[in-house]
């Protein structure tokens, strides 16, 4: 940590975009830099695609143009296998200020999984994935703190340039972060144990996870951080009518400069098909009204359980 506070002296922070953001509207202008970097330098966390019948991972996802995918109306889902776990601090979330900035982190690991043959996976990859979520992630936010100003947590962006090789090793600190049970942050385990549960907590982070939070807050000016901590996606071709697949996701809200949590949510998920049209695309729909959840759920009516 001492290493991490001399680093964050010798640098200054950057404000870079201010004119492109104020044409493109934020949200346009997320989406627009979350591509690029993916497409560019593949954004600042962990990137796995696999093959579930082992091989090239996302390196193979060159299949012909799908002939059926999103031509014969919406892609409708069955959700079956459903597990979650939720928990907000209800003092974090009652002092919740609308007006402060929230760095806005990208997924810190996601895993893409797919069959070695599957003719509508030619859109899927781990990039992909982490562009579908935040977008639904911005629009959620937007709607639930309008006045809320959300900057990128990229390099060009609330991380000045100077920071792009740090990105990846504060991805890393941040998955290993002891949390829960004494278990990485990084860790599903804590919440598979926890499903269906509800609960308001206060949780004591270790000192070093705590003053790493803090620490961000001070470097860049920041109040909040919203993390997708882990995204797992498995797509599966016989599952439902016209193939499925399965989501894991641990997406987390931190008030920063006090260094605690603000509230969490893990949602695990089989999406099946009931009609004709395969899931080529918007794979994050299933999770928006999880996560809305989160952010309309009236705590003083919240009965642990």
């Amino acid at each position: 940590m001492l290493l991490f506070y001399e680093y964050e002296k010798s640098l200054e922070i950057q404000n870079v975009g201010t004119d492109m953001k104020s044409r493109m509207g934020f949200k346009a202008f997320k989406l627009f830099c979350l591509f690029a970097v993916a497409m560019l330098v593949g954004c600042a966390g962990g990137r796995d695609g696999d093959d579930l019948e082992g091989g090239a991972g996302d390196s193979g996802m060159k299949d012909a143009p799908c002939e059926v995918c999103g031509k014969r109306g919406d892609i409708e889902l069955k959700i079956t296998g459903e597990k979650s776990y939720r928990e907000w601090n209800k003092k974090a979330f009652a002092r919740l200020d609308s007006s402060a900035v929230m760095g806005v982190f990208p997924a810190l690991s996601v895993k893409a999984e797919r069959p070695a043959k599957c003719k509508f996976c030619h859109s899927y990859s781990a990039d992909a994935l982490d562009f579908d979520l935040a977008r639904v992630e911005d629009s959620l936010m937007v709607r639930a703190f309008p006045k809320m100003r959300r900057e990128l947590m990229l390099p060009g962006m609330r991380l000045p340039n100077a920071d792009s090789s740090f990105a990846d090793s504060l991805s890393k600190m941040l998955l290993e972060s002891v949390f829960a049970d004494g278990k990485k942050l990084a860790d599903f385990t804590p919440w598979l144990e926890r499903d269906g549960v509800e609960q308001d907590i206060s949780r004591e982070l270790p000192a070093s996870f705590k003053n790493l939070l803090n620490a961000l807050a001070n470097r860049y000016e920041l109040r909040y951080l919203s993390i997708p901590v882990a995204l797992q996606v498995r797509m599966d071709t016989d599952l439902g009518k016209s193939g499925g697949f399965t989501w894991k996701i641990l997406w987390t809200l931190w008030d920063a400069r006090y260094g605690e949590l603000v509230f969490l949510v893990y949602s695990e998920f089989t999406a099946e098909t009931t009609s004709r049209v395969a899931p080529e695309k918007e794979w994050a729909e299933p999770f928006a009204a999880r996560l809305w959840k989160m952010l309309a759920t009236d705590l003083s009516k919240l009965e642990n359980h």
